[in-house]
């Protein structure tokens, strides 16, 4: 059944870009902008063949500077098809292969190009009324009024159909999809003014003018990626160190990343700031980093530990602490790492902080390490099911847990679809 939704979905879309796509040839052909067209069109593959890949399934592409730039320039029904084609006639870089039309599924890409030219045709005509309600305001003859009107209706426009896709693929919301990659929207706003320039650079100067921002956006790009290149770097330390704390202890094995899962699952319920998230998902990769300066015959013992034991045990958040808080990027990380033990009453370790003094992604991690901890087997006792973790973090709450966080675990439990992604550990 969900096979079926997908194909007719993505069949719809197609049909609805053809239909634009026809109507926007038929327009150009009347209007004689031929050369503008293959300008722009040539901009829009050359930026598009240049994204900037974040993850294996994520990656940020310029092209919506081209996109705004040419509806502030041309009539609506002409913007459609220089998108379409920029997305279509792409070629993509991936592990040294170049993917292109000729070699890739023309489906995907004709989707893809569908509901581009649907969001700028519809956009493209927002400027216009923008640009009618409001004709005094204007920025080097452009309407401000109308591009704001442009940019916000592309945004919601295109983020809804992809959202409705990915809702489709995934066993999500539609809502919840979009409050996950609401970075998209800020990606969209933050091309924004490039595409506004470009297009009064045209307006003024001419086509040449506009080749010559290509200079700073191939520099911009290579400066950007080897950013990203050095994060990557730090990534894959972190998720070594964190392997060597599940190799030390193989009873735990598995359970960083399964407490990052989680964690990064509820901090999204509690609507938290993307780089509040990505420092959750790290200090739970790491939260345990401190085992290594434990025994193993404590880490691995199969009876109860004893007080002594116990309290050795207590000792790794602080070791883990004290081991990366010369890292200055993990900074922030680190002081999650030395206080996911706190407890809301404030019996907790190793300061004994209390109520307000928890801070929000200390009361995360505390309750998704706790979840990952009664559900999978230790030493001494054997795994309990799903349904006791829950019932004994909901009776924990404003106890050893923060009452707003075991809020949001709670709205996660009782929405099903919530629940199931929860759970769903790859």
């Amino acid at each position: 059944m969900k096979e079926i939704k997908l194909n007719l979905y993505t069949t719809l879309i197609s049909i609805v870009g053809l239909a634009t796509l026809v109507v926007s040839a038929n327009h150009i052909i009347r209007a004689d902008v031929w050369f503008e067209l293959l300008f722009f069109v040539f901009l829009a593959i050359l930026t598009e063949s240049m994204p900037i890949t974040i993850d294996k399934s994520t990656y940020i592409s310029l092209g919506f500077a081209i996109g705004l730039a040419s509806m502030l320039l041309f009539e609506p029904l002409v913007v459609p098809m220089i998108i379409a084609l920029g997305t279509i006639l792409r070629v993509e870089n991936v592990d040294g292969k170049k993917n292109h039309v000729f070699n890739t599924s023309f489906q995907k890409r004709f989707f893809n190009g569908s509901a581009y030219a649907i969001s700028a045709v519809i956009a493209s005509y927002g400027y216009t009324y923008g640009n009618s309600i409001a004709p005094e305001s204007t920025i080097a003859s452009f309407s401000v009024v109308g591009t704001v009107l442009a940019i916000g209706i592309y945004i919601f426009t295109n983020t809804f159909i992809y959202m409705i896709l990915f809702s489709l693929v995934e066993k999500s919301t539609v809502l919840d999809l979009i409050k996950r990659n609401f970075w998209v929207a800020k990606n969209f706003v933050a091309i924004s003014p490039l595409g506004v320039l470009m297009a009064i650079a045209y307006d003024l100067y001419g086509a040449f003018a506009l080749l010559l921002f290509y200079g700073p956006f191939l520099l911009a790009r290579y400066s950007f990626i080897l950013y990203l290149d050095m994060k990557n770097v730090y990534l894959d330390t972190i998720r070594a160190l964190s392997n060597s704390v599940d190799a030390k202890d193989r009873y735990t094995n598995g359970h960083s990343h399964r407490v990052a899962h989680y964690a990064e699952i509820i901090g999204e319920e509690m609507e938290l700031a993307q780089w509040r998230l990505e420092n959750i998902k790290i200090a739970a990769t790491l939260h345990d980093i401190g085992k290594i300066g434990i025994n193993d015959s404590i880490l691995n013992k199969p009876d109860v530990l004893t007080k002594e034991e116990y309290k050795t045990i207590m000792e790794h958040p602080e070791i883990g602490a004290n081991i990366l808080k010369e890292v200055k990027f993990l900074r922030k990380v680190t002081e999650i790492i030395l206080h996911h033990h706190e407890r809301y009453d404030g019996k907790g370790y190793p300061d004994g902080l209390s109520g307000d003094q928890i801070k929000t992604e200390d009361a995360i991690l505390a309750i998704a390490d706790t979840y990952d901890a009664v559900t999978t087997d230790r030493p001494y006792r054997r795994a309990s099911d799903p349904k006791r973790a829950v019932e004994i973090i909901f009776s924990e709450s404003g106890k050893q847990f923060v009452p707003e966080a075991v809020e949001a675990f709670k709205n996660i439990v009782e929405d099903p679809q919530a629940w199931e992604r929860f759970t769903d550990v790859e």
